[in-house]
């Protein structure tokens, strides 16, 4: 049983996720970089992956690494998280709603999961910023299979990227429709986070105060003015 307090931080992709992790940063406990307070983004602009947030534990962030972990019995699992003993505090950046399966109980007697779940009428707008904080590979996606014949390079760009948001707007709407029916929430170690409330300062301190008062750590205040540069980058997706 690990018993440092853990944070994890549980969304779909475009839900800001890493920006919602690299916040606490900021709690006297985190042992790991410094948080890059400009939000410099990557390539796609829109990111928070170059906060300075470095994942705590290694393949414990995508679908796949959920899937895998699924695979393993009791002990395979006591060894995949012994690392964390020696972390004073683990923020958690678990990016599928697939990793609510894990029983967290069985392994760790201080956490808070933090569970990131937009308004019903706004899956669109993260379906949309999902395609847009992910890079461009139509060859992989699941309507692409219907032009395999075809160069995609020659289709119109204005096509590809409508097919492209339609496919991750459908992806999203499948995954809050499983989210929506999925009885193994552990509700009393559960906060809902509606993404939407990055731009509203008070509703964004609540929530990490939420978290520092179920671990029973130091609260901390959010620089609220500093990461505004990020939240108007985004505005567009926001609210």
């Amino acid at each position: 049983m690990i018993h440092n307090p853990q944070i994890f931080v549980i969304f779909e992709v475009g839900m800001f996720g890493t920006f919602i992790c690299s916040l606490f940063m900021k709690q006297k406990l985190w042992e790991g970089n410094q948080l890059d307070l400009t939000f410099p983004g990557d390539q796609l602009y829109i990111n928070a992956h170059r906060s300075g947030y470095k994942d705590t534990l290694h393949h414990f962030h995508t679908y796949a690494h959920s899937v895998s972990l699924m695979e393993k019995n009791h002990k395979e699992l006591v060894d995949f998280f012994k690392p964390l003993h020696t972390i004073k505090l683990g923020v958690h950046r678990l990016c599928s709603y697939n990793f609510l399966k894990i029983n967290f109980k069985k392994y760790f007697s201080r956490f808070v999961i933090i569970l990131v779940k937009p308004h019903p009428n706004r899956l669109d707008v993260y379906g949309e910023r999902f395609d847009r904080a992910t890079p461009a590979d139509y060859h992989t996606q699941w309507w692409a299979k219907n032009f395999k014949k075809k160069d995609l390079k020659k289709l119109p760009k204005f096509f590809l990227e409508t097919m492209s948001i339609k496919e991750k707007q459908k992806y999203v709407k499948n995954k809050t429709e499983w989210l929506d029916n999925f009885d193994g929430i552990d509700q009393k170690k559960t906060i809902v986070f509606d993404p939407d409330h990055i731009m509203d300062s008070d509703l964004l301190q609540k929530m990490t105060g939420q978290v520092c008062n179920s671990l029973e750590i130091e609260n901390f205040q959010i620089p609220y003015d500093k990461i505004q540069s990020f939240v108007d980058k985004n505005q567009k997706y926001l609210k």
